[in-house]
């Protein structure tokens, strides 16, 4: 099964690896699969430097700083080097890179720009420069890499709808053939070339019309399209760029980034046809003789001779005009039809679906949120209440705790002096056998006045941190006693958020009724916001119970990959008779809310089911057992019941 998108991305893998210095990166959206890995296989068959870091890397690992035990046991400061300096000429990986916290992206974007490492030791800095692979797994739900960070990275790869089995072609294996072995014997064998290649200025020309043309803001992007484009035609064995490597290089740079469509050439004729083309009124010459159809007085044949010389050179100029204009089209036109069959068809041949729809709409490719981003979770080891310390080492943004330290160092000071003394001893015989005293021997007379404390004496600060806990209120509004189910639910919202300021806890609501379960409140503490929103809640219609079910799962996950603790409470009779699809059917409706509640019961989250029938139902019963749910049948139910049920069900740590 061929492949072009698999065939890019092994070309632009190839030339990451031979010019990581120039073209600083890609980005790579994919999921976690068999691509990926294949992917990774080729990466790690071209170069053996790859340097893996993991998502939630601190920033002390990254800069560098104080080497705090060696710094301890020498007496003197010990700077200890960050990946970022380590990595100088080799390349870095982060897999599920949109995971990484907003310093650390920062410090990747500062040092991919500028290629020198600011550390935490003093006022030194480092010169470094590394190849970045940032492998975003997201979803369409959650948010994105850094948008800053991806703008550094020079390749844009989109593998998500690659099919596993794809093959490349047999130009391409060869290409990735020939890069490895000389990157074998040689990993700077390709720089020379790179640096002595001429590319022609009218590449460089077609390539910043098309990122106009694309609507790209950022001149980086052809600046980035031409240094591929010239690596392309390395890798091919050429000392010349052709219309393939121009094509596959707008294809892995400029496309990705589109924020905008470039007019066709049709278009581009007509619209300046349009511009140009005079209007009926305007067109026809008019002839000042013929204004009223009568002839003026006193208006005499020579006078009216010379109106028609002017007339007429008039109209000799305005055709003149027309002619230009016409020829200034036809290049204009004959442009873009060059740009489109040597750039434009190769940049547009690996479009993704619904490409077109999208930047209709006025949305880019490249859009990604940068707020609420995924993993920015306080561990608590900033704040909370203070535990117990434990024995660390003051890393990962972990605090040393002093008195335990010392506490710890202390009852040991006699057995390390002793141990001092003895190496002060043989030091001292050592330091016969020269006429003058030793140096150490005299440092070493002062050290042991000093406090003594070794890397097992540290102990660092704990805190626990209370999460915040999410109650999502899924609410069944179809039937008749719609109205008095949804009071019911208003009084119990209103009472769970008078003591949620003092538990942090947030209310959301999910009403679901007719063809649709819909969000009619978002997670909030506000008691003003739940009263106004609750009292436009609608009643009536339908069951869709599967829709409420998915609704109510991906809102939960949503809350947990925001630090917060999720429960759910569904308050309905599960007499589920709405399909997904908006259909009515029992059995097929009954068969999804099952299936979801199956899916609800593996994320291992809390709930309840509140069944409001007149008699307890088996239907909601079986849902509910299917979702891990504790059911609780209230027939009569009422707001403090409701409050009370839910109350039960929150752990203490919740």
């Amino acid at each position: 099964m061929k492949n072009v998108t698999w065939d890019d991305a092994l070309w632009g893998l190839a030339a990451l690896c031979v010019d990581p210095h120039g073209l600083k990166g890609i980005w790579l959206k994919s999921y976690h699969g068999p691509v990926t890995q294949e992917w990774l296989n080729w990466l790690y068959a071209l170069r053996e430097d790859v340097v893996k870091i993991p998502c939630n890397i601190d920033t002390e690992r990254l800069t560098g700083g104080l080497d705090l035990p060696r710094t301890l046991q020498l007496g003197r400061p010990i700077k200890q080097s960050g990946v970022l300096a380590q990595s100088n000429g080799k390349l870095l990986i982060c897999p599920m890179s949109e995971r990484l916290p907003q310093s650390s992206a920062s410090i990747l974007t500062q040092v991919l720009d500028s290629r020198v490492v600011n550390t935490q030791f003093g006022l030194e800095s480092e010169s470094t420069s590394f190849g970045f692979i940032a492998i975003d797994e997201s979803t369409p739900d959650e948010s994105s890499t850094s948008i800053s960070l991806c703008e550094q990275l020079g390749i844009w790869i989109d593998l998500t709808l690659t099919h596993p089995k794809q093959s490349a072609e047999d130009e391409t294996l060869d290409m990735l053939e020939r890069v490895e072995k000389r990157l074998k014997k040689d990993p700077l064998s390709f720089h020379q070339d790179i640096k002595s290649f001429n590319q022609s200025e009218q590449d460089i020309h077609d390539l910043c019309e098309l990122a106009q043309g694309f609507a790209i803001p950022s001149m980086r992007a052809p600046w980035y399209a031409a240094r591929l484009a010239c690596v392309l035609a390395l890798l091919r064995g050429s000392d010349k760029v052709q219309a393939e490597d121009l094509g596959r290089a707008a294809r892995l740079v400029l496309t990705p980034r589109a924020k905008g469509m470039p007019n066709s050439p049709e278009q581009a004729a007509q619209g300046e046809d349009t511009e140009s083309s005079p209007s009926k009124d305007d067109s026809a010459p008019r002839d000042p003789s013929a204004g009223d159809g009568q002839e003026k007085p006193g208006q005499s044949e020579k006078e009216e001779q010379l109106q028609k010389e002017e007339q007429k050179r008039d109209n000799e100029s305005k055709q003149n005009d027309e002619q230009d204009q016409e020829q200034q089209q036809e290049l204009n036109t004959s442009d873009i039809q060059q740009l489109e069959t040597s750039i434009l068809e190769a940049a547009l041949a690996t479009l993704p679906q619904g490409l077109l729809k999208q930047l209709a709409q006025g949305k880019s490719i490249s859009s990604k949120g940068s707020a609420g981003r995924v993993g920015d979770i306080q561990k608590g080891s900033q704040k909370g209440r203070p535990l117990p310390p434990i024995k660390g080492l003051p890393q990962n943004g972990n605090r040393l705790h002093i008195l335990a330290t010392l506490r710890h160092a202390a009852p040991r000071q006699k057995l390390r002096e002793i141990t001092a003394s003895q190496g002060k001893a043989n030091k001292t015989n050592n330091s016969r056998l020269t006429s003058l005293p030793h140096p150490a021997t005299e440092a070493f007379a002062q050290d042991v006045k000093r406090l003594r404390i070794l890397s097992e004496d540290f102990h660092i600060q704990r805190f626990a941190k209370r999460s915040e806990s999410c109650i999502i209120f899924c609410i069944d509004a179809s039937g008749s006693a719609a109205l008095e189910r949804l009071a019911e639910a208003k009084g119990a919202v209103e009472l769970l958020l008078k003591d949620s300021y003092a538990r942090r806890d947030h209310i959301c609501v999910i009403g679901f009724r007719d063809k649709q379960a819909q969000v009619h409140l978002p997670a909030t503490r506000s008691l003003v916001r739940a009263k106004r929103e609750l009292q436009a809640l609608p009643g009536g219609g339908g069951t869709p119970l599967a829709n409420a079910i998915k609704l109510a799962l991906e809102t939960s996950i949503r809350a947990r990959q925001q630090g917060m603790s999720p429960t759910l409470v569904i308050l309905s009779d599960g007499r589920a008779n709405v399909t997904l699809q908006g259909e009515g059917s029992r059995p097929i409706a009954k068969s999804q809310a099952l299936s979801f509640a199956n899916q609800w019961r593996e994320t291992q989250l809390p709930s309840i089911w509140l069944d409001t029938s007149a008699r307890p139902d088996l239907q909601a019963q079986e849902v509910a057992q299917a979702m891990g749910a504790n059911y609780v049948p209230l027939p009569l139910a009422n707001s403090q019941r409701m409050a009370s049920a839910v109350k039960d069900l929150r752990t203490p740590n919740s």
